[in-house]
């Protein structure tokens, strides 16, 4: 572990299911040695408060809401983390929370993929997937990620008049890692934060 640490450090980062972000998130948060909090799973866990086995489930059959409540709760959980200092937020609106509330960030990082490789990649995380099964797993995988995007959009844009297409009025780093493995978006992403000055390692 990198024994770099700075109490004021706000590191953003954020991207649909299966671009990344989780894994460089959990790099970061390592290298930088400060906490990763993860949206996502505090999310989950409220889903799984109100009885609901899954996420899926929860996107199928949870009103607006209560879809409302548990984001406003989450995040206002994240802002009032953000504001403690030296946390990395992992989340996929947090950008632009932070940009409404004025909250100054470190740096905020986007991580996108192509919907091709998005599934791809979340299909490899399963296990023996042959034939018929694994035709349903991706025809399921697509359309899940995409109603998530649509689902999250909306309610992001509802909420708090956040853009949730438009990464770059939020982040000052949008990363494509369609074509890049895990270590090269890693690399890719510490020089561009060097380059950037958003961090100053001296």
């Amino acid at each position: 572990m990198n024994d770099f640490k700075r109490k004021d450090l706000l590191i953003v980062v954020g991207g649909p299911g299966s671009s990344g972000s989780s894994t460089l998130s959990k790099m970061l948060s390592e290298h930088f040695n400060i906490q990763r909090v993860y949206a996502g799973s505090i999310f989950r866990e409220r889903v799984k408060s109100f009885g609901f086995s899954t996420l899926d489930e929860f996107y199928q059959k949870a009103n607006k809401e209560l879809f409302y409540k548990i984001d406003k709760e989450v995040d206002q959980r994240l802002i009032d983390t953000a504001r403690k200092g030296n946390v990395l937020i992992e989340s996929k609106v947090f950008a632009g929370l932070a940009t409404v509330n004025n909250i100054p960030c470190t740096v905020k990082i986007w991580l996108d993929a192509k919907l091709s490789v998005r599934v791809k990649r979340s299909m490899g995380k399963q296990k023996d997937l042959r034939g018929m099964s694994k035709v349903i797993v991706f025809l399921k995988t697509v359309f899940s990620l995409i109603r998530r995007r649509i689902i999250d959009g909306r309610r992001y844009k509802f909420l708090y008049k956040v853009d949730y297409s438009n990464e770059e009025l939020y982040n000052d780093i949008v990363l494509d890692t369609s074509k890049l493995n895990e270590k090269e978006t890693f690399d890719l992403i510490l020089r561009r934060i060097s380059d950037g000055g958003y961090i100053n390692n001296k």
